[in-house]
């Protein structure tokens, strides 16, 4: 696990059989997709020691199987919300119902705890990626994955992050 003064970063799973990326903070857990099944994402928390209960939202970044194929099992059965751009969620098959879906657009920043998500679009071949900064008291993280092109957007919203996650 890598940390980054307030934040804990934890990939779980990266490349095309899944991905998968636990970030804490502030007592809260954000997984950045969910890849894997939700057995699967379950046994890589535990064998870092984090409890899954300790997941308090799925944040999707397109619509890929290997970026969504456990978020649905886990929302059910964590009570865990998803949020998504409505784009990515009419090109998702694989979600099952969730309970609790939250929906975002790119460039709009919305709350996760106190914890500020500010999602932006990326070059990828899905219908709305996204890559996604997280602030907390002043600290900044950056996650891009699938990346494609760092274009001139993706590299300002990256721009005096303390850590960066990229694919």
């Amino acid at each position: 696990m890598t940390s980054s003064y307030l934040f804990e970063v934890c990939p779980l799973a990266s490349g095309s059989k899944g991905n998968a990326l636990f970030i804490g903070c502030c007592g809260q857990g954000i997984l950045v997709d969910a890849g894997l099944s939700g057995i699967e994402i379950e046994r890589r928390l535990a064998a870092r020691d984090i409890d899954p209960g300790r997941l308090t939202a799925i944040i999707i970044t397109h619509e890929h199987s290997d970026h969504v194929k456990g978020a649905g099992i886990l929302s059910r059965r964590f009570n865990i919300p998803v949020f998504i751009t409505l784009k990515t969620h009419a090109a998702c098959s694989g979600l099952g119902k969730i309970d609790d879906l939250k929906f975002f657009d790119p460039g709009e920043p919305f709350g996760i705890g106190d914890v500020t998500i500010t999602p932006f679009s990326t070059s990828h071949d899905a219908v709305d990626p996204v890559g996604l900064t997280l602030e907390y008291q002043g600290r900044k993280i950056g996650v891009a994955t699938d990346l494609g092109i760092a274009t001139s957007l993706v590299k300002e919203r990256l721009k005096n992050a303390s850590l960066l996650y990229l694919e």
